[in-house]
Order: structure tokens, then sequence, then C-alpha cells
């Protein structure tokens, strides 16, 4: 409705239609809009349309977003168009965020920062840790440090494909500091020590269907130097013995791997399978939500001063305190990690450290890690039986922000005093306590987790007591997560479900074996495919076994990637696009392997995801009939004129 004294003039309808444009593209680009001067009637007539257009615009964002996530088919533009209105919508929230923070920060008060430094610096100490000097002028390993990280970073430039204007500009960059590595050096290390300032981060968002994973886009010049320090500081780290043999992921071993060791030494607690006297194992697996968005910049810079040289602590936190921009938004980040910045992941992990010693305290902490610093225990390796047994936490790892933990209650009134504690702080009289209660449903029914009372309230005692030793200003444990479950192993519960790295995992004992018969046709007795046999290391007999699933995600996953391949392949050669489908089939079977027999969802996917590439291809030749394009087309080798693909689907 226009006010009145308006209409009749077309230069003034002109001119509100001009400001009409204005004000929406301040909304989009989440800027004060104010036009002194302007009458109130007009001014409130432009905010209603923005409003109303604001929320078209973003349920319109939603809706196209929600079919995507579905798998509807929708087109490349129309994907590509909803990334950025989704972009622009989590960076309004983001923005919202950090002023909230400016105006009612810090939200960590003095006592939590106090006990936070207290722990890790009594940690350090414990482990007689060297902080990791500047690096010096004539540091041996410079050299190769510098060919490492610029490696790195030509790595992602891959081969083929055309580049922009800035990776060329970065490219040109990276080979010169390949022919001229001492200049290199000596610019990194100036720059380590005085720059304090720096450029802004551009921010864009890569649609993987699911969900997005932000881009950062950081100056080249600056992202040599961050690269540097990368490698320096991990190698710095790693030679000083600074990580705990609970912090994932390591060198140790790949993800398939540490999921075999983590059910191996679970396999191999001491009295673990014991339920006659009302013994419990509880194995705990949660997510620390937002922690790395609510890291506070001051205190990570003491906390980092403790481990490196105050000069690189500075160079660290200030380079996270800067200006994030996407097309004509923009705004400097105050509270959280950059996650785009090369140095990212070795920050993130010290700060997951830390929090780890107030999850496990510094008691248990050191008996995990070893009495003797100098000999320190392997992954999930105790010193001596007394040691393993003195506390009920007897298993724990922290997979970057996803930790998994085994509590073991030897004690029946042990497990008792617990659960009554969390009652008297959340009393359940109507036993509503089971309703909530989240189960592994990919299992067959008698294969899951039975819901009874004293096992439920258990597992909820023990992610509340968890959820206790951490301040909600650093991290929040979810009991709604999607990502936590707690699996009760008792004398009426004979499986121990989880999932860990992609893998979902049901355990069964040998001598529970009869109980849990009936899991989709696998007992514990004979060795099934996907499933592996577990020995006990003193006997040398198989006790258990571990029957694996490829979890829900990591199929979804696989199914993304396949969407992508077909909707990046507008007039890609065809063997472009079999080699591109060839490349996730092999990433897809070489980590799963055995896991991918019993997940029958991601078999059919398999066919499914098959036969649509072979679509795709036909249509390239505008046919879609079989006769026309016999298998041996697809799968018979380049060299005899085939594409090459590789079936997984068994259509042969």
């Amino acid at each position: 409705m226009m006010p009145e004294g308006v209409r009749s003039g077309g230069g003034k309808s002109r001119a509100i239609l001009q400001h009409l444009g204005e004000a929406w593209r301040c909304y989009k680009a989440n800027v004060a809009w104010a036009v002194p001067g302007m009458p109130a009637a007009v001014e409130n007539m432009i905010l209603r349309y923005v409003k109303a257009k604001a929320d078209w615009w973003t349920a319109a964002a939603h809706y196209t977003r929600e079919r995507i996530r579905r798998g509807a088919t929708v087109d490349k533009a129309v994907a590509r168009r909803n990334a950025g209105r989704l972009t622009r919508l989590w960076l309004k929230a983001e923005q919202e965020r950090q002023r909230a923070y400016l105006k009612d920060g810090p939200y960590v008060g003095g006592a939590e920062a106090v006990a936070v430094y207290t722990a890790a610096v009594h940690w350090l100490e414990a482990r007689r840790f060297a902080p990791i000097p500047f690096p010096p002028l004539s540091y041996k390993h410079d050299a190769k440090l510098l060919v490492l990280a610029l490696e790195r970073l030509r790595e992602t430039h891959g081969v083929g494909g055309a580049l922009t204007a800035a990776q060329r500009e970065e490219l040109g960059l990276v080979e010169a500091a390949f022919d001229a590595p001492h200049e290199a050096l000596a610019r990194v290390k100036r720059l380590l020590l005085t720059q304090r300032a720096f450029k802004e981060v551009g921010i864009a968002f890569m649609d993987m269907y699911s969900h997005l994973v932000p881009v950062y886009d950081v100056e080249p010049l600056e992202k040599i130097t961050d690269a540097y320090l990368d490698q320096y500081l991990w190698y710095e780290a790693d030679k000083r013995r600074l990580w705990a043999p609970w912090v994932k992921p390591a060198d140790g071993e790949p993800a398939p791997l540490l999921v075999y060791k983590w059910c191996q030494a679970l396999n191999n607690l001491r009295g673990g399978w014991d339920t006659a006297a009302g013994q419990t194992t509880v194995v705990v697996a949660v997510r620390l939500a937002r922690v790395f968005d609510k890291m506070d910049l001051t205190l990570v810079n003491r906390l980092l001063r403790l481990v490196v040289d105050h000069n690189l602590a500075d160079y660290m936190t200030a380079k996270n305190n800067v200006a994030l921009s996407f097309k004509d938004m923009s705004h400097v980040n105050a509270l959280g990690l950059v996650r785009g910045l090369q140095f990212a992941p070795f920050v993130a992990q010290y700060y997951g450290m830390v929090l780890d010693l107030l999850v496990l305290g510094l008691g248990r902490a050191r008996d995990m890690a070893g009495a003797d610093p100098a000999r320190p225990n392997g992954f999930l390796q105790f010193g001596d039986a007394a040691a393993e047994t003195r506390h009920p936490i007897r298993m724990y790892m922290r997979y970057v922000d996803r930790v998994h933990m085994v509590v073991r209650f030897d004690d029946a009134d042990e497990a008792r005093a617990l659960v009554q504690r969390f009652l008297t702080e959340h009393p359940d009289p109507t036993n509503q306590n089971v309703a909530g209660y989240g189960n592994k449903r990919c299992w067959p029914r008698d294969a899951r987790m039975r819901l009874l009372r004293h096992d439920v309230n258990l597992g909820r005692a023990v992610f509340w007591d968890l959820q206790n030793r951490l301040p909600r200003a650093l991290a929040t444990l979810e009991w709604d997560d999607a990502a936590t479950f707690v699996s009760v192993y008792s004398r009426d519960n004979p499986n121990v479900l989880f999932d860990m790295a992609g893998f979902e995992v049901r355990i069964v004992p040998r001598c529970r074996a009869a109980a849990a018969a009936g899991g989709g046709g696998e007992t514990g007795g004979g060795e099934a495919d996907g499933a592996w046999a577990l020995v006990d290391e003193a006997s040398k007999q198989r006790t258990a076994t571990a029957h694996l699933r490829v979890d829900a995600a990591s199929v979804q996953r696989f199914n993304n990637r396949v969407r992508q391949i077909l909707m990046s392949s507008g007039s890609t050669t065809f063997t472009k696009i079999a080699n591109k489908y060839n490349t996730a089939l092999i990433g897809l079977v070489t980590y799963f392997r055995e896991a991918i027999v019993h997940t029958r969802e991601l078999l059919d996917l398999l066919v499914k995801a098959e036969t649509r590439v072979q679509a795709r291809i036909m249509l390239g030749l505008n046919s879609k009939d079989s006769n026309r394009m016999p298998p041996v087309i697809f799968y018979a080798p380049k060299e005899l004129g085939g594409l090459g693909m590789l079936s997984m689907g068994h259509v042969l």
C-alpha cells in the first residue's frame, strides 16, 4: 500500500523503487539501512516490503535446500544460487554471534579460565615439556620443512583443469619460493616476528548436498608463511612429545585400523565381559558441540604461550582475529577458530587436548600417558594392571571433536551410587528416560540395546557426569545430538554398540553369543563375512566378534559424491566421468572393505550409482537404448576401446 500523497508523482514512485532496491541490498549485506529525512510512512512501507521479501527469500532457500538434501533433481544453477543464499544466511547469523560476543563477552569466566590454564600448566610440567622456540635463523631442517609446506600448497592445485588468476598467482609465488628458498625463509621468519595485521580472508561454501563446508581464501604470501609455521610446529611438537596418545587422528594408524585397535582393546579389558556380580561396561560416543566456534582467542593465546614462543602465539591468535568477507558482506572474527588457516589443525588439537585433561582429570591422564614422560605409553596401553583398574575410565580417545570413552564399573554399588546422584538431580518418576534414549536402528531389532530401566539410567548418568566436567562456555555435550550414543553392556545387554570413523560396530563376546544370537543371521560363533574375530592377548583365543556395517552418513556421502560427478559433467568427456566414478568407488571400497558386505543400503546404492553414471554417458550420445550401448563399451579397458569403468554393483 502506497502512503497518501505518493501516488501522484511518477518521479516519487521511481525514487521509492530505488530506495526499495537499496534497502533490499542492505538487508542481504547485513548492513543497517537508513535515509535521513525520509517520511516515516514511506520508511515503514519500505521496511514492510523488505521484511516480506526476506521471509520469502529465506523460506525459498530452505525449501530448495531440503529438496537438494532429499536427493530431488535440481538444476546446477539452482544449487549454486542456493549455496550462495545459505552462505549469506550463515554469515548474518555469524555476524550476530560476533556482535553479541563483543557486547556481552567474554563468556569464559575468570575462575573457569584459571582452572583450564592451571590444568595445562600442571600437565606440561609433569610431562617435562620444553616449549617450542621461535625458528632460529640457521635451523637445521629449514629447507626440508619449507619444501614440505610448498609441496602441500602445490598439491591443492590439481594437475588438470584451468586455474583462476588468483590460483595462478599463488602457484607463481610457490614456484618462486622453490627457486629461492633462502629469501623465502627469511621473509617467512620476518613476517612471523613482525606481522600482526592481515589482509581479509575470503569465505565461500562448498556444497556437499547434505551439508556445506566453508572454504577460506587466504592471501598467497600469508599462506606460505602459515604453511611453513604449520610444518615447523607439528615437527617440533612431535619431537618434544607434546601429544598424548589419545589424540587422534595420528600418524600411527589410518582410521579403519584405529577402529580395529579400539575393538581389540575393548575385548582385552581386564574382566571386561564379566557381568555375574552386576558389573557393567559403558561405551560413550559424544561430540564436543561447537567447540572450535567457542574458542576464546585470549584464552587460546595464553595456552599457546605455554607450548610455543610468545611471538608465534601472538601471530597465531592475531591471524584468527581477521576480517572475513563474502561479496559485499564483511566482519572481523573475534570469537572462534578460522578453520581455513594452515596451522588451524595444530591449534585445534592442542586446545582439544587441554579439554581432554578436564574430562579425564590429571591423575587419570597421567595413568594413560605413562608415569615416565621419557617412556610414554602407547595408545590404549597402561604401565601395569593397578594403573588400568584404578579408575572407572578404562579407554579414552578424541578424534578431532568426537570423544569416545569406555567406563567400566567392577563394583555394582559404584554404578548404583552414580545413578542415584543423577536421579536426585533429575528425578524420573514416570520412567521417561527410556522414551528419549537413542538406539542403533541400523542393526536388527534383537541386536540393538535393550532399553531396560537400570541400563538406561546408568547410560544417562555417565553422560550427565561427563557433561558436568566441561564448562558450557568452552564446549557443550548435547544428549539429542545425532553423534551422541551411550551403549551399556550388562547382565541384560549382551551387545556393545558404537560408531567410529564411518563404521557401525557391534561387539558380541563369545560367552554371551547365545543371548545375542539372531542378529540378522550372524551369531557370535562362526566368523561371518563382514566381521572381525577379536583375540584375547593372554590366552590367544578368539573371545569376541565385531560385526561391521557402513554408517548412514558415509552411505549418504558416497551418494552425494556421485550426484556431484553427475551434476558437474555438463560437457565433460565420457572417460572423465568414468574416471571420477572409479576414483570415488576405489576410495569407498579400500576404506570400508569388509564392512560393505552387510550394508544392504550401500549395495543397493552402488547398483543405482553405476546405472546413473551409465545413463548420463548414454544421454551424451542422445540415446538411452541399452541395445546400442552394450556393457562391453563401459567395462572394457581403455586399451581395447572401452571406458574402463569398474563395477561393484554385480550387474555383470
